[in-house]
């Protein structure tokens, strides 16, 4: 896996229409549910991922009076890309070259999520929370797959039976502290292991 960026986001509680009992919260890397903040493309400071090579630029495009209720997010990706039943070598544009992981930052889980268009920006749901599998796979309180080996079982699955169209791509969702602002929802640990590089 390597680093693909960081990302700021209102982290939701999970909604009622999932019965996920274990699950807590959305961390999902989709905005479906979990969103970042308004109009944060139009700033055009993200990279081709859909993410920011900046912890600066991440939380810059946060309006500083909603600061508290966001939480920051680096994303590690899994070099290969599931379609249908195939896997192929992921792609990694140019302008994905993320500062160095600053200290504090922390795995709490994997998901895999898909992209309908390869030139589409950014990844675009994650059916655990988007179409409710975390009902039927294993996840953690964060809606997250607590493994990679998890993640890649659940891209393969994905990828067959298209919960939403599209390839589907591994990400490693790590925490970190927001810098200048209060935490909401302090996470817990879990026992998602962190992939080497």
């Amino acid at each position: 896996m390597i680093d693909a960026g960081y990302f700021a986001k209102r982290v939701k509680p999970r909604p009622e229409h999932l019965p996920a009992s274990g699950v807590r919260e959305i961390c999902s890397v989709s905005e479906c549910l979990s969103p970042g903040a308004d109009d944060w493309i139009a700033t055009w400071r993200h990279n081709g991922l859909g993410w920011f090579n900046r912890v600066a630029d991440a939380v810059s495009v946060v309006p500083e009076d909603q600061r508290g209720e966001y939480r920051l997010f680096a994303y590690r990706i899994h070099l290969e890309v599931f379609r249908g039943r195939r896997r192929a070598a992921l792609a990694v544009p140019d302008d994905v070259r993320p500062e160095p992981l600053p200290a504090g930052f922390r795995s709490i889980g994997f998901d895999s999520a898909s992209r309908s268009s390869a030139s589409g920006l950014s990844l675009e749901c994650s059916p655990l929370s988007c179409n409710y599998m975390a009902n039927e796979m294993p996840v953690n309180e964060h809606c997250l797959f607590p493994t990679l080996d998890d993640a890649i079982a659940g891209a393969v699955r994905f990828a067959i039976e298209q919960p939403e169209p599209g390839d589907y791509y591994v990400v490693e969702v790590l925490e970190g502290g927001f810098e200048g602002s209060e935490r909401i929802s302090p996470s817990r640990s879990t026992n998602a292991e962190r992939a080497s590089t």
